[in-house]
């Protein structure tokens, strides 16, 4: 019996109001086929989504579970079949098929889904810094006069931090391993870290962010990423303090890896504009393209074998291009000499709780270099930082890693740029929640500097999610029994010790 060519399945991302977002793929796609008839590619079955998510009511689950009654109205009777498909996702799109994965097949306990290969292009896996700005009062602005909502929604999940892109992540975390295979699917993630002069914002860094192709930024797109738990101490007796007791100690868990995913950057791409965008400018011929090429790669993966030969390639790939685009050369648009040099980045995730699973709304996170001392972090290591506007208890700082662990000297055109870095060597973290005072309260807590930390925390092109759960403290005197008949006045019976 001959096997079954594959159906193919491109699915765009948030706001595309237009099929044209997909370039010269569907047509490249069918070329490519014919070509080299073992990608397997039915090319009468290439299947463009188009979904909406521009209306605020909408949200990312909703979407996953219109796709599968999609999958059913058009493709039922091939899925019967036992034909299986290929998706090809650009940015949103990623996570609404990722959502479909865990709602209908890994979260439901079903070990084989109609999907073969799930190839991610700009994929906002962790969301995006730009979202907030999508969520202002300008975006508002614009979406009444085009006549169409915001889609805060989709935006909720894809604001950095978010709930739900954490839970995902989460379950991938503790799931995504035996979901790999050719009993599973393949996934793949395809990025950019160019920018088209062209867009430059300059009142909106976002769009020329360094480790971003002006949307989404490798680390958040990479699935390739860690999970540290850290606890607070118990309180304990301390005179040296006005309370009487303290709580002084962050203890780490070890961490938890993600599966490994391949990750390739692909050279000279941005998010989605036609003549730099990684999907959209794609040629519908046949000429040479290095996002095509990545795609073909990912397509001819058939065993874990090939897929560990695929990841291997495609991080070579990676720290060529990083290597080859180290320096951008923004002299040609505007009047002066100015390079910016692209380093590795990396984000982290704080989601700070306490041991009764409330939101810490009112803290600070202190990151540490050597002696637990801020100062001994280096100059220009920090990028961003983000609040999560729904979880006040989450943040998202965004470093250079370059700058955290070290690099060598940078030269462009026969001149050094900037000298070799040292490393920072460890790092640590300090929270300093409140209220410090009264019946319930919190206390200070620091995870001591350690080079164990910086390994684990920092790493180039990935995200670290860190859930800190601080002590939730209750004292003496909030709640007490007596056998004292007559009336007494306890308003202000002042906190004592912390209750068990």
């Amino acid at each position: 019996m001959a096997k079954q060519k594959r159906i193919v399945v491109l699915v765009h991302g948030w706001s595309v109001r237009n099929t044209d977002t997909y370039g010269g793929l569907p047509e490249r796609l069918k070329l490519e086929a014919r070509r080299s008839p073992d990608l397997e590619l039915d090319v009468h079955q290439i299947w463009l989504s188009e979904y909406i998510s521009f209306h605020n009511e909408v949200t990312i689950p909703d979407i996953a579970r219109a796709f599968q009654a999609a999958l059913k109205r058009e493709l039922g009777d091939a899925l019967k079949n036992q034909q299986r498909f290929v998706c090809i996702t650009h940015s949103t799109g990623a996570p609404v098929i990722r959502a479909w994965l865990h709602h209908f097949y890994i979260g439901a306990g079903k070990k084989l889904p109609p999907l073969s290969h799930l190839i991610m292009l700009a994929p906002a896996n962790f969301g995006s810094a730009l979202v907030q700005l999508g969520l202002s009062k300008l975006s508002r602005l614009k979406a009444w006069f085009e006549g169409v909502d915001v889609g805060t929604g989709v935006l909720d999940w894809l604001e950095l931090g978010s709930d739900q892109s954490l839970a995902l992540n989460l379950e991938w975390l503790q799931r995504g391993a035996g979901c790999i295979g050719p009993k599973g699917f393949f996934p793949f993630v395809l990025a950019g870290q160019s920018h088209d002069p062209k867009l430059y914002d300059f009142v909106n860094s976002y769009t020329a962010e360094m480790g971003s192709d002006g949307v989404i930024r490798v680390a958040s797109a990479n699935l390739n990423y860690t999970h540290v738990r850290l606890e607070q101490m118990a309180p304990a007796p301390d005179k040296n303090t006005a309370l009487g007791f303290s709580a002084p100690r962050l203890t780490p868990a070890a961490p938890t890896l993600s599966p490994a995913v391949p990750l390739a950057l692909i050279p000279g791409v941005c998010h989605s504009d036609l003549r730099m965008g990684i999907m959209r400018s794609i040629p519908a011929d046949a000429t040479p393209n290095a996002t095509v090429d990545a795609i073909l790669q990912c397509l001819h993966v058939a065993t874990l074998k090939d897929y560990a030969a695929v990841f291997d390639a495609f991080r070579a790939q990676t720290a060529e291009v990083q290597q080859r685009e180290q320096v951008e050369d923004r002299s040609l648009i505007g009047p002066f000499d100015h390079q910016v040099i692209m380093d590795p980045c990396c984000m982290l995730v704080l989601r700070v709780r306490d041991d009764q699973g409330n939101v810490l709304k009112d803290f600070d996170v202190l990151l540490t270099g050597k002696n637990d001392n801020p100062n001994g972090l280096p100059p220009g290591f920090f990028i961003d930082r983000q609040r999560n506007h729904l979880d006040p208890g989450t943040l998202t700082y965004y470093l250079n890693h370059a700058r955290m662990t070290g690099a060598p000297a940078v030269e462009y055109k026969g001149r050094q740029l900037r000298a070799a870095l040292p490393s920072c060597e460890q790092l640590g973290l300090h929270v300093i929640p409140y209220p410090q005072e009264g019946f319930v309260s919190y206390q200070p807590a620091t995870l001591t500097a350690s080079a164990e930390n910086l390994a684990n925390f920092i790493k180039p092109n990935q995200t670290t999610i860190v859930d800190i759960v601080m002590r939730r403290i209750v004292r003496e005197g909030m709640y007490r029994l007596t056998r004292d008949a007559s009336p007494e006045d306890f308003t202000k019976q002042p906190p004592g010790t912390p209750v068990a």
